[in-house]
Protein backbone atom coordinates (compact mmCIF):
# COMPACT_ATOMS: atom_id res chain seq x y z
CA UNK A 1 0.00 0.00 0.00
CA UNK A 2 0.97 3.54 -1.03
CA UNK A 3 0.60 6.63 -2.00
CA UNK A 4 0.64 8.25 -5.58
CA UNK A 5 3.57 10.85 -4.21
CA UNK A 6 3.82 12.36 -7.49
CA UNK A 7 0.22 13.26 -7.83
CA UNK A 8 -0.26 14.62 -4.36
CA UNK A 9 0.85 18.59 -5.32
CA UNK A 10 -1.64 18.02 -8.06
CA UNK A 11 -4.23 17.18 -5.17
CA UNK A 12 -4.56 13.44 -6.01
CA UNK A 13 -4.49 11.99 -2.88
CA UNK A 14 -5.70 8.41 -3.77
CA UNK A 15 -4.43 5.54 -1.83
CA UNK A 16 -3.18 2.33 -3.25
CA UNK A 17 -3.95 -1.25 -1.96
CA UNK A 18 -2.34 -3.93 -4.11
CA UNK A 19 -3.43 -7.84 -3.60
CA UNK A 20 -6.62 -6.81 -1.11
CA UNK A 21 -8.36 -9.19 0.30
CA UNK A 22 -11.30 -9.77 2.51
CA UNK A 23 -9.47 -8.45 5.96
CA UNK A 24 -8.83 -4.97 3.71
CA UNK A 25 -12.80 -4.62 3.99
CA UNK A 26 -14.32 -1.80 5.61
CA UNK A 27 -14.20 2.10 6.49
CA UNK A 28 -11.21 4.61 5.58
CA UNK A 29 -11.12 8.12 6.69
CA UNK A 30 -9.05 10.75 4.33
CA UNK A 31 -7.84 13.90 5.89
CA UNK A 32 -6.07 16.20 3.91
CA UNK A 33 -4.85 19.77 4.98
CA UNK A 34 -4.41 22.51 2.50
CA UNK A 35 -4.25 26.25 2.80
CA UNK A 36 -8.22 26.14 1.70
CA UNK A 37 -8.52 24.49 4.83
CA UNK A 38 -9.07 20.80 6.44
CA UNK A 39 -11.07 18.75 4.66
CA UNK A 40 -12.19 14.92 5.44
CA UNK A 41 -13.95 11.98 3.27
CA UNK A 42 -14.78 8.58 4.34
CA UNK A 43 -14.99 5.30 2.01
CA UNK A 44 -16.35 2.24 2.16
CA UNK A 45 -14.77 -0.33 0.28
CA UNK A 46 -16.32 -3.83 -0.66
CA UNK A 47 -14.39 -7.04 -1.36
CA UNK A 48 -16.58 -9.45 -3.22
CA UNK A 49 -14.80 -13.58 -3.88
CA UNK A 50 -13.95 -12.82 -7.45
CA UNK A 51 -15.32 -15.99 -9.40
CA UNK A 52 -13.24 -18.77 -10.99
CA UNK A 53 -10.63 -17.38 -13.54
CA UNK A 54 -10.21 -19.89 -16.92
CA UNK A 55 -8.56 -20.24 -19.49
CA UNK A 56 -9.46 -21.16 -23.01
CA UNK A 57 -7.96 -22.94 -25.74
CA UNK A 58 -9.34 -22.69 -29.13
CA UNK A 59 -8.15 -24.74 -32.87
CA UNK A 60 -10.58 -25.12 -35.46
CA UNK A 61 -10.26 -26.42 -39.02
CA UNK A 62 -8.10 -29.71 -38.00
CA UNK A 63 -8.77 -33.84 -39.36
CA UNK A 64 -9.23 -36.44 -38.47
CA UNK A 65 -11.01 -35.09 -34.92
CA UNK A 66 -7.89 -33.91 -32.33
CA UNK A 67 -6.85 -34.65 -28.94
CA UNK A 68 -6.44 -31.55 -26.68
CA UNK A 69 -4.68 -31.91 -23.42
CA UNK A 70 -3.61 -29.39 -20.77
CA UNK A 71 -0.86 -29.06 -18.59
CA UNK A 72 0.58 -26.67 -16.22
CA UNK A 73 4.65 -25.47 -15.08
CA UNK A 74 5.00 -26.88 -12.61
CA UNK A 75 3.00 -29.75 -13.01
CA UNK A 76 -0.69 -30.19 -11.51
CA UNK A 77 -2.67 -33.31 -11.08
CA UNK A 78 -6.66 -33.31 -11.01
CA UNK A 79 -6.82 -30.18 -13.68
CA UNK A 80 -10.59 -29.18 -14.45
CA UNK A 81 -11.12 -28.59 -18.01
CA UNK A 82 -14.58 -28.62 -20.37
CA UNK A 83 -14.02 -29.50 -23.46
CA UNK A 84 -15.98 -29.27 -27.18
CA UNK A 85 -15.61 -30.86 -30.03
CA UNK A 86 -17.58 -30.42 -33.68
CA UNK A 87 -17.36 -30.33 -37.68
CA UNK A 88 -18.54 -28.08 -39.56
CA UNK A 89 -20.22 -28.62 -42.97
CA UNK A 90 -17.02 -29.20 -44.83
CA UNK A 91 -16.03 -31.95 -42.05
CA UNK A 92 -13.41 -30.32 -40.62
CA UNK A 93 -13.35 -29.96 -36.63
CA UNK A 94 -12.98 -27.16 -34.00
CA UNK A 95 -11.97 -28.30 -30.65
CA UNK A 96 -12.71 -25.71 -27.80
CA UNK A 97 -11.34 -25.69 -23.97
CA UNK A 98 -11.59 -24.32 -20.83
CA UNK A 99 -9.82 -25.36 -18.03
CA UNK A 100 -10.06 -23.03 -14.29
CA UNK A 101 -7.18 -21.41 -12.91
CA UNK A 102 -5.14 -21.76 -10.19
CA UNK A 103 -3.67 -19.04 -8.06
CA UNK A 104 0.24 -20.21 -7.61
CA UNK A 105 0.58 -21.96 -10.57
CA UNK A 106 2.35 -19.33 -13.18
CA UNK A 107 2.35 -21.19 -16.68
CA UNK A 108 -0.31 -23.28 -18.22
CA UNK A 109 0.07 -24.88 -21.42
CA UNK A 110 -2.39 -26.25 -23.67
CA UNK A 111 -1.66 -28.81 -26.27
CA UNK A 112 -3.36 -29.74 -29.21
CA UNK A 113 -1.99 -33.80 -31.30
CA UNK A 114 -4.03 -34.83 -34.31
CA UNK A 115 -4.99 -38.41 -34.13
CA UNK A 116 -1.95 -39.67 -36.02
CA UNK A 117 0.48 -38.13 -33.94
CA UNK A 118 1.76 -36.19 -37.32
CA UNK A 119 1.17 -32.41 -36.15
CA UNK A 120 1.04 -30.57 -32.89
CA UNK A 121 0.42 -27.53 -31.83
CA UNK A 122 1.05 -25.84 -28.63
CA UNK A 123 -0.34 -22.91 -26.89
CA UNK A 124 1.57 -21.45 -23.61
CA UNK A 125 0.57 -18.49 -21.02
CA UNK A 126 2.70 -17.12 -17.91
CA UNK A 127 1.51 -14.82 -15.57
CA UNK A 128 3.50 -13.27 -13.37
CA UNK A 129 3.60 -9.27 -11.31
CA UNK A 130 5.86 -6.58 -11.20
CA UNK A 131 6.59 -3.77 -9.27
CA UNK A 132 9.24 -0.93 -10.61
CA UNK A 133 9.94 2.86 -9.14
CA UNK A 134 9.23 5.73 -10.91
CA UNK A 135 12.19 7.10 -12.97
CA UNK A 136 13.84 3.79 -12.75
CA UNK A 137 14.50 1.70 -15.81
CA UNK A 138 12.78 -1.17 -15.58
CA UNK A 139 13.24 -5.03 -17.49
CA UNK A 140 9.99 -6.72 -17.85
CA UNK A 141 11.19 -10.72 -18.36
CA UNK A 142 9.90 -12.19 -21.82
CA UNK A 143 11.65 -15.62 -22.73
CA UNK A 144 10.78 -18.03 -25.56
CA UNK A 145 10.67 -21.80 -24.88
CA UNK A 146 13.57 -23.66 -26.17
CA UNK A 147 14.66 -23.95 -29.64
CA UNK A 148 11.42 -21.30 -31.36
CA UNK A 149 12.97 -20.50 -34.26
CA UNK A 150 11.77 -17.89 -37.39
CA UNK A 151 9.33 -15.96 -34.60
CA UNK A 152 7.08 -12.62 -34.98
CA UNK A 153 6.98 -10.83 -31.55
CA UNK A 154 4.41 -8.36 -30.34
CA UNK A 155 4.36 -6.27 -26.88
CA UNK A 156 0.99 -4.96 -26.19
CA UNK A 157 -0.33 -2.87 -22.95
CA UNK A 158 -3.29 -2.70 -21.02
CA UNK A 159 -4.46 -0.72 -18.47
CA UNK A 160 -7.63 -1.15 -16.04
CA UNK A 161 -11.27 -0.75 -18.03
CA UNK A 162 -8.69 0.12 -21.22
CA UNK A 163 -8.61 -1.51 -24.66
CA UNK A 164 -5.05 -3.48 -25.32
CA UNK A 165 -2.45 -1.42 -27.64
CA UNK A 166 0.40 -2.66 -29.29
CA UNK A 167 3.46 -0.79 -28.45
CA UNK A 168 6.10 -2.86 -30.34
CA UNK A 169 7.00 -5.37 -32.59
CA UNK A 170 9.54 -7.66 -33.59
CA UNK A 171 10.18 -10.11 -36.93
CA UNK A 172 13.19 -12.34 -36.76
CA UNK A 173 13.49 -13.51 -40.28
CA UNK A 174 13.98 -9.60 -41.05
CA UNK A 175 15.40 -8.45 -37.28
CA UNK A 176 12.90 -5.49 -37.99
CA UNK A 177 11.50 -3.60 -35.32
CA UNK A 178 8.46 -1.26 -35.13
CA UNK A 179 8.38 0.73 -32.13
CA UNK A 180 5.26 2.93 -31.54
CA UNK A 181 6.53 3.85 -27.89
CA UNK A 182 9.90 5.13 -29.44
CA UNK A 183 11.84 6.50 -26.39
CA UNK A 184 9.78 4.95 -24.03
CA UNK A 185 10.27 1.00 -24.28
CA UNK A 186 12.94 -1.16 -26.15
CA UNK A 187 14.69 -4.24 -27.14
CA UNK A 188 18.25 -5.93 -26.29
CA UNK A 189 18.64 -6.45 -30.01
CA UNK A 190 21.68 -8.40 -29.24
CA UNK A 191 19.49 -10.94 -27.65
CA UNK A 192 16.11 -10.89 -29.01
CA UNK A 193 17.27 -13.24 -31.52
CA UNK A 194 18.10 -15.66 -28.72
CA UNK A 195 14.86 -15.74 -27.60
CA UNK A 196 14.96 -13.31 -24.98
CA UNK A 197 12.51 -10.28 -25.61
CA UNK A 198 12.49 -8.42 -22.07
CA UNK A 199 10.91 -5.03 -22.79
CA UNK A 200 13.31 -2.44 -21.34
CA UNK A 201 10.81 0.72 -19.77
CA UNK A 202 12.53 3.70 -20.23
CA UNK A 203 12.50 6.35 -17.54
CA UNK A 204 8.56 4.75 -16.33
CA UNK A 205 5.76 6.93 -14.44
CA UNK A 206 3.26 5.89 -12.16
CA UNK A 207 0.26 6.80 -13.53
CA UNK A 208 0.56 6.40 -17.41
CA UNK A 209 3.15 3.07 -17.09
CA UNK A 210 1.13 1.16 -14.97
CA UNK A 211 -0.83 -2.01 -16.24
CA UNK A 212 -0.75 -5.15 -17.86
CA UNK A 213 2.16 -5.63 -20.78
CA UNK A 214 1.89 -8.64 -22.96
CA UNK A 215 4.54 -10.53 -24.54
CA UNK A 216 3.66 -13.03 -27.38
CA UNK A 217 6.29 -15.23 -29.01
CA UNK A 218 4.31 -16.58 -32.56
CA UNK A 219 5.99 -19.52 -34.71
CA UNK A 220 5.14 -22.41 -36.87
CA UNK A 221 2.50 -24.07 -34.95
CA UNK A 222 3.74 -22.75 -31.53
CA UNK A 223 2.35 -19.37 -29.37
CA UNK A 224 3.88 -18.43 -25.74
CA UNK A 225 2.53 -15.23 -23.80
CA UNK A 226 3.95 -13.43 -20.87
CA UNK A 227 1.10 -11.58 -18.95
CA UNK A 228 2.75 -9.39 -16.64
CA UNK A 229 1.11 -6.97 -14.29
CA UNK A 230 3.27 -4.22 -13.46
CA UNK A 231 3.00 -1.38 -10.73
CA UNK A 232 5.00 1.62 -11.24
CA UNK A 233 5.53 3.50 -7.57
CA UNK A 234 5.64 6.90 -7.64
CA UNK A 235 8.73 8.42 -5.07
CA UNK A 236 9.21 11.49 -3.72
CA UNK A 237 12.52 13.33 -5.04
CA UNK A 238 12.00 16.21 -3.28
CA UNK A 239 13.43 16.43 0.77
CA UNK A 240 10.37 16.96 3.10
CA UNK A 241 10.59 20.05 4.29
CA UNK A 242 9.80 19.22 7.46
CA UNK A 243 12.99 17.12 7.46
CA UNK A 244 15.05 20.26 6.10
CA UNK A 245 13.41 22.63 9.12
CA UNK A 246 14.32 19.48 11.72
CA UNK A 247 17.53 19.98 10.26
CA UNK A 248 18.09 23.10 10.61
CA UNK A 249 16.35 23.68 14.41
CA UNK A 250 19.09 20.96 15.41
CA UNK A 251 22.11 22.71 13.95
CA UNK A 252 20.97 25.97 15.64
CA UNK A 253 20.01 24.09 19.19
CA UNK A 254 23.65 22.76 18.86
CA UNK A 255 25.52 25.91 17.61
CA UNK A 256 23.75 27.60 20.78
CA UNK A 257 24.34 25.21 23.32
CA UNK A 258 28.20 25.20 22.19
CA UNK A 259 28.20 29.32 22.56
CA UNK A 260 26.90 28.75 26.21
CA UNK A 261 29.17 26.02 27.08
CA UNK A 262 32.22 28.53 25.56
CA UNK A 263 30.90 31.49 28.06
CA UNK A 264 30.19 29.49 30.62
CA UNK A 265 33.94 27.96 30.50
CA UNK A 266 35.65 31.79 29.77
CA UNK A 267 33.65 33.02 32.54
CA UNK A 268 35.07 30.44 35.12
CA UNK A 269 38.86 31.10 33.49
CA UNK A 270 38.34 35.04 34.64
CA UNK A 271 37.19 34.27 37.91
CA UNK A 272 40.16 32.25 38.49
CA UNK A 273 42.76 34.95 37.30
Amino acid sequence: MYLLQDQLSQGNASFHLSQCGIKDRGRYRCLVNSTLGQQESFIIMKVEGCKNREIQCLSKDIFPAPRLQWSTLPPKANLRSTTHMAPNTEGLYSVQSKLRMFGNTPTYVCTVNSTYGSQSWKSSLQKRELIGEAGRELSIPCMAPQNFQNFFLIWTFTRTNDKSKVILSYVSQTRQTSNLWEGQVGLEQDRVLMGDGSLLLHNPESQEHTGTYTCTFSGFQSRHMVQTQVTIRSTSRRPSKMWVIAVVVAVVALVTTALLLYRKQRGKYKDRS
